[in-house]
C-alpha cells in the first residue's frame, strides 16, 4: 500500500507537470518528415521523365522530338497525321505514344514511305495507327532496343511493323492488314534476342518474315490468318547479316487459311504462297505448339533456298506437337536434298505427309520429296509464276477498330487521388494523435480533459498544416 502522503506527493508532482504526456505534437513532426522525403523523391524525379503534349505542349510531334530527353513521353492527341517522321539517333530511350490507339492516324495518302522511321536505341511506339504508306507503318533501323506495342498498320506497300539489324525489342498486342511484302519483319540480326507476341497478321503477302533472324527470335501465340504465307523464316545473302537464319523459335501461334484469298504481293518471297509455316533454308528453328490450318499447298515444309550463288541447306530443325489439317497438298513436308537432323516428332497432329511416313521421325540428309524439291527449291523470280496478279495495296479492306490500351498521361484527376490519400492518412494521424495524448497518469478529472483537448487540437492543427502543405505540392507538381 502507498501511504497517503506518497499519494498527495505523486499527484501533486503529475499536476505540476513533471512527465506529463505530449506525444502528438512530436509525432506529427514525424508525419510531416516522412511523407516531405516521401514525396521529395517524386517531385524531384520530375525533372527526368517527362510528357510532352503534342498539340498542347508542342505543335508537332517532330517539335516534342527534337525537345524530348531520354525516358520522355511524347502524348500524341487525337488527329490525322501525315507522318514522314524520323527519330534521330540522339534520341535514344523516348516514348510515342497515342491518346487512342484508333484516333491517332498517321495517313501517308500513298506518297509517303514511312510513318515513324526509328534510328535511336530504345525508342517505344505505342496505341496508334498508320495506313497508306509507300514503304512502312512503324520502322527501327540498326537500333538496340526497341518496343512496340497496340500499333495498328493497313495498306503499306512493303512492311507494317518492320526491324532490321535491330536487337532486343518486342512488338505486342500489335495488328497488321494489307502489307504488300510482310505484316511484321525481323531480320539481318544476329543474335536478334527480339520476341513477337500476341500479334495478328492478315490480307499480307507474308504474314511473319525473318531474313536471316537468327539467335533467341521467339514468334508466339499469335495469329496469322488469310495471308499469301503464314510464317517464313528464310536464308538469303542481302549484304547485311550473314546467312543461315538459325536459332528461333515459333511456338503456340494460330495459322489459317494462307494462300486462301487474294492478297498484294510486293516481295518475291510471296511466291511461296500457299504455305502456312515454311523453314526455308534455316537451321535450328523449333515450331512447337502451333494449330495450321487450310493452306493452299503444305501446312508446315522444310525447304533449302536456291540463292544467286549459293544454296542454303535447311538442318537441326524439330517440328513438334503442332495440330496441321486441310492442307492442300500436305499437311507436313520436307523437299529433297535437305540437310540432316530435320525432326518430325510423333506428337505431331497431320493428316497427309510428303514424302510418306516422315511422322515421328529425322529425316535423313539428301532425303526428302522430290517433287516438294522441284516445285520450291527454285530461284526466287521463277517461284512467282504463274500465280494471278495480285491486288493494290492499296485497294484491301479497312480493318475493324483494335484494342485500346489502357494508358494515358497523369492528369490533375491522379493528383486529387493523392490528395485524397494524403487527407486520409493526416486523418488516421490525427485520430492516433488524439488517442496516445490522452494523459492518462493525471488523477485530477479536470487536469485530464485540459490536457487532452490541448494536445488534440495541438496536433491537429499540425497535421491540417501538414496535409495543405502536401496538397500544394502536389497541385503544383507537373504531371508525369
Amino acid at each position: 500500500m502507498i501511504p497517503a502522503r506518497r499519494k498527495e506527493s505523486l499527484s501533486r508532482g503529475v499536476r505540476k507537470g513533471t512527465p506529463r504526456p505530449l506525444p502528438c505534437p512530436a509525432l506529427a513532426g514525424l508525419v510531416l518528415g516522412a511523407l516531405l522525403s516521401a514525396l521529395a523523391g517524386p517531385v524531384a524525379a520530375q525533372s527526368e521523365p517527362r510528357f510532352l503534349s503534342v498539340p498542347e505542349d508542342f505543335p508537332t510531334i517532330e517539335a516534342a522530338i527534337a525537345g524530348a530527353q531520354p525516358g520522355d513521353v511524347i502524348f500524341v492527341g487525337a488527329g490525322t497525321y501525315q507522318g514522314g517522321i524520323v527519330v534521330p539517333q540522339e534520341k535514344t530511350g523516348i516514348t510515342i505514344r497515342g491518346a487512342d490507339r484508333n484516333a491517332v492516324i498517321f495517313d501517308g495518302q500513298n506518297q509517303i514511305d514511312n510513318a515513324i522511321e526509328v534510328e535511336a536505341d530504345g525508342v517505344t511506339l505505342e496505341n496508334m495507327t498508320a495506313h497508306g504508306y509507300v514503304q512502312n507503318g512503324f520502322y527501327w533501323d540498326g537500333v538496340e532496343g526497341f518496343t512496340g506495342r497496340y500499333l495498328t498498320v493497313w495498306n503499306v506497300g512493303l512492311y507494317g511493323i518492320y526491324a532490321i539489324q535491330s536487337h532486343n525489342g518486342r512488338i505486342e498486342q500489335s495488328y497488321v492488314s494489307g502489307a504488300a511484302d510482310a505484316a511484321f519483319y525481323i531480320g539481318e540480326c544476329n543474335p536478334c534476342d527480339t520476341t513477337l507476341d500476341s500479334n495478328t497478321a492478315t490480307l499480307s503477302a507474308v504474314g511473319f518474315s525473318g531474313t536471316n533472324a537468327s539467335g533467341n527470335l521467339v514468334v508466339q501465340y499469335s495469329l496469322f490468318e488469310n495471308n499469301g504465307v503464314g510464317i517464313l523464316p528464310n536464308s538469303f545473302d542481302v549484304g547485311l547479316a550473314a546467312p543461315p537464319q538459325r536459332s528461333a523459335t515459333f511456338l503456340g501461334n494460330v495459322i489459317t487459311g494462307s494462300g486462301s484469298v487474294p492478297v498484294p504481293r510486293q516481295t518475291p518471297l510471296g511466291g511461296y504462297q500457299g504455305i502456312g509455316i515454311g523453314l526455308v533454308g534455316a537451321v535450328d528453328d523449333v515450331v512447337e505448339q502451333n494449330e495450321v490450318r487450310d493452306s493452299t499447298r503444305y501446312g508446315i515444309v522444310i525447304v533449302a533456298t536456291v540463292d544467286r550463288n549459293a544454296t542454303w541447306t535447311p538442318s537441326g530443325n524439330r517440328v513438334a506437337n503442332n495440330v496441321v489439317s486441310g492442307s492442300g497438298t500436305a499437311d507436313l513436308a520436307i523437299a529433297a536434298a535437305s540437310g540432316p537432323n530435320n525432326c518430325f516428332e510423333a506428337d505431331n497432329v497431320a493428316t497427309t505427309t510428303e514424302p510418306a511416313g516422315i511422322a515421328g521421325t529425322c529425316v535423313v540428309e539428301g532425303q526428302g520429296s522430290e517433287a516438294v524439291g522441284r516445285e520450291l527449291m527454285r530461284p526466287l523470280p521463277e517461284l512467282a509464276e504463274g500465280l494471278p496478279p495480285p491486288p493494290d495495296y492499296s485497294t484491301m479492306p479497312e480493318p475493324l477498330a483494335q484494342e485500346n490500351m489502357l494508358s494515358a498521361p497523369p492528369t490533375e484527376a491522379a493528383n486529387v487521388v493523392s490528395i485524397g490519400f494524403v487527407a486520409l492518412l493526416c486523418f488516421i494521424g490525427g485520430i492516433v494523435c488524439v488517442y496516445y495524448a490522452r494523459p492518462q497518469n493525471i488523477l485530477d478529472p479536470k487536469d485530464r480533459g485540459n490536457i487532452a483537448l490541448r494536445n488534440a487540437g495541438a496536433s491537429l492543427i499540425i497535421l491540417a498544416v501538414v496535409a495543405l502543405i502536401l496538397v500544394g505540392l502536389l497541385l503544383v507538381a507537373p504531371a508525369g
